[in-house]
């Protein structure tokens, strides 16, 4: 989604020239771009926004990116938001590799908006599974600020900010709770039941040709795996994303930071011992 000028208050960007991506390590969304990149050999520039310190909610990255999420492009003065978007207009504007088969373009399209409305899901097991409530939880000023920010998306107001306050309200208060996890853990059950008749005849998800699909799916599953999906139920589906996964070029964007690593182990004994593990709340 690209920006309109009169969105963008940080208005140095607009004098950028080349490729400029604003990501942070662990964020399965910046994994995708950085994978993305890689993958096509776009030479870019990095600009690390650590959300843990909550970079994402200072004037000047509001400033760009009026939601407060990564990552952000800037393409030779042009902001664009939402991975999958950039993405798409980084296929275009760079057609060496093209990961968008012509013939594919609109089913292409759907699958992404699929897996883009998954992302609060993802994001529920990540904090419940992966980063522990202490380091989940953002600041209520830092809410309260991005809040009454009054950033616009293409000139409008956005419905979208809201969703996103609720969440980091929600989850200051509680956590992510018992029967959200069952909820969000029953679609990728769904999903990965159907990738796994799909991938039985065919080596990638839209046929025998890797596409932006498969990029994003690896992305979210690795993010999935880590956090207790048993994707080695789904013979098929871990076959492909294993193959995926031998790329150290995927593998090592993909990775989680090394305090995730550790939270992951503590996490995992705590919810096991309480019987709450993902495995006990759903049913794969």
């Amino acid at each position: 989604m690209k920006l309109d000028k009169i969105d963008i208050k940080t208005t140095e960007v607009l004098e950028w020239k080349g490729v400029h991506l604003f990501h942070f390590q662990g964020s399965a969304c910046s994994q995708k771009l950085r994978i993305f990149l890689n993958y096509k050999n776009i030479d870019w520039v990095s600009h690390e926004v650590n959300l843990i310190k909550g970079d994402q909610f200072s004037e000047w990255y509001l400033g760009i990116n009026p939601r407060g999420l990564v990552p952000t492009l800037v393409h030779n003065g042009d902001v664009h938001i939402e991975s999958n978007d950039i993405m798409t207009y980084l296929d275009q504007e760079f057609p060496n590799t093209k990961l968008f088969p012509t013939n594919l373009i609109n089913d292409i399209k759907k699958d992404l908006d699929y897996e883009d409305s998954l992302h609060f899901d993802l994001r529920r097991l990540t904090f419940r599974y992966l980063v522990p409530h202490i380091l989940g939880k953002k600041d209520p000023k830092k809410i309260d600020f991005k809040e009454s920010h009054d950033g616009t998306i293409q000139g409008q107001g956005d419905a979208y900010k809201e969703k996103e306050i609720s969440f980091w309200k929600k989850h200051y208060d509680h956590g992510i709770t018992d029967d959200e996890v069952i909820e969000s853990g029953n679609k990728f059950k769904d999903i990965y039941s159907k990738f796994d008749s799909i991938l039985k005849n065919q080596n990638f998800l839209k046929g025998d040709e890797f596409t932006i699909v498969d990029l994003a799916w690896y992305v979210s599953t690795k993010r999935l795996y880590a956090a207790g999906v048993p994707i080695d139920k789904y013979k098929n589906v871990k076959n492909w994303f294993d193959k995926l996964d031998n790329d150290n070029n995927f593998k090592k964007e993909a990775n989680p930071i090394f305090i995730l690593k550790i939270t992951k182990v503590i996490l995992k004994i705590y919810n096991k011992l309480k019987g709450k593990y993902l495995t006990d709340l759903v049913d794969f």
